[in-house]
């Protein structure tokens, strides 16, 4: 009797070169939630949602990132043989459907295996594209909890037989501003010393970005006496020292053993190893390199701190985190360099200072808020499961 060659090794490897599926990794024991993502999805957003979930394993399609301990796999194909297989082989217990694509066969085929669905509109897309009428209410009705982005697509789907306790606002994930390591004894040090005293920090400078930064100082202490200007240097202090001090102003440097001198008017910072420090001390504070590159400092740092943001038109690499703090209203534009100067004075009035800081710090936290959001409805579908 001939053997079959079905499951030889080689048969097995040409599969796999003619596009066979390849073998799934093991599910793990234990309760597991199935989430199917759109890709572009910020990755600390991501990391927080696995952190809040630590206690279920988790497995992810469609995001096209890699996340830590979390199971990566392919979509599972359109035919029903293949969602079935899939559904069999991980059991999930609850779906998390994120993709703004037609899903229908699969929530009909995870329904029938009896998994718990939430939908959620993850990247503020929109959901159930390519879906319509009867087709759209079906698809809406497999879901325990839709987590919307904003009302009017909540009224959208509210006319396909949507109850109340079915749908939930939740803004989609986004980046999150969190804040930097701080030396809090350091803190506590140069707050003391430095009481009352306004100060404004620029963030990772650089050398031709200085006497722009001297310039706008002279100009804010006329209407802001005992001004300090805190200096943090992207590379070079010793030849930005020189240029402070060419340029009359009284300077002062860092150092580990000492506080500065109390009538020093710039303070220039050794290296960023203690920017979370003056961030925080700051009033307001400049993001280097928006003015004349190289490239400019993150924002969400100052934003995490509750610093006032100034900056200049350059900010690649971060435009997302800029824009979106230009749209809120929440960041100092300054142009041109011309402007610096008196976008600097604005900024440092107390009140648009607070009015900038808090609205910077929605904007940071609004991907953690979604996260607690969408973690928690997870949990409640867990909790009511068990």
């Amino acid at each position: 009797m001939v053997s079959s060659p079905g499951n030889s090794g080689i048969t097995a490897l040409l599969r796999g070169m003619r596009g066979g599926r390849a073998p799934l990794p093991r599910r793990p024991a234990g309760r597991l939630l199935w989430l199917h993502l759109p890709a572009g999805l910020p990755g600390d957003a991501l990391d927080e949602l696995t952190h809040a979930l630590e206690d279920i394993h988790i497995l992810c399609t469609g995001a096209g990132v890699a996340l830590q301990d979390v199971l990566c796999q392919p979509a599972p194909g359109p035919r029903k043989t293949h969602i079935d297989q899939f559904l069999a082989h991980w059991q999930p217990d609850i779906l998390l459907w994120g993709r703004a694509e037609n899903g229908l066969a699969v929530v009909r085929r995870a329904k029938r295996a009896g998994v718990k669905m939430l939908m959620a509109d993850l990247a503020g897309q929109g959901l159930a594209a390519g879906l319509r009428g009867r087709q759209l209410t079906e698809f809406l009705q497999y879901f325990e909890k839709i987590l919307l982005a904003d009302d009017a697509e909540q009224e959208r789907l509210a006319k396909h037989g949507l109850g109340e306790a079915q749908l939930t606002l939740c803004q989609p994930l986004s980046e999150i501003a969190a804040a930097l390591p701080e030396n809090e004894a350091l803190q506590r040090r140069y707050a003391g010393a430095l009481g009352a005293r306004p100060v404004w920090c620029a963030a990772m400078v650089s050398r031709g970005e200085v006497g722009t930064l001297l310039a706008a100082h002279r100009q804010a202490v006329r209407s802001f006496p005992n001004l300090l200007l805190v200096v943090v240097p992207r590379a070079a202090p010793e030849v930005m020292a020189r240029q402070i001090r060419e340029d009359g102003w009284r300077l002062a440097q860092t150092s580990p053993e000492t506080l500065p001198d109390r009538q020093a008017e710039v303070l220039l910072a050794q290296n960023a190893d203690d920017l979370p420090t003056w961030m925080r001390l700051a009033t307001v504070s400049y993001m280097g390199g928006t003015l004349f590159g190289p490239e400019a400092a993150d924002p969400f740092g100052a934003v995490a701190l509750g610093s006032a943001v100034l900056s200049g038109p350059m900010q690649a690499p971060f435009e997302h985190r800029y824009q979106r703090l230009i749209h809120a209203g929440a960041l100092a534009l300054a142009e041109t360099n011309a402007v610096l100067a008196a976008k600097l004075v604005e900024a440092l009035a107390p009140e648009l200072s607070a009015k900038l800081a808090l609205a910077a710090w929605h904007v940071g936290s609004e991907g953690a808020r979604a996260v607690q959001i969408l973690a928690g409805e997870i949990m409640a579908q867990f909790e009511e499961g068990s």
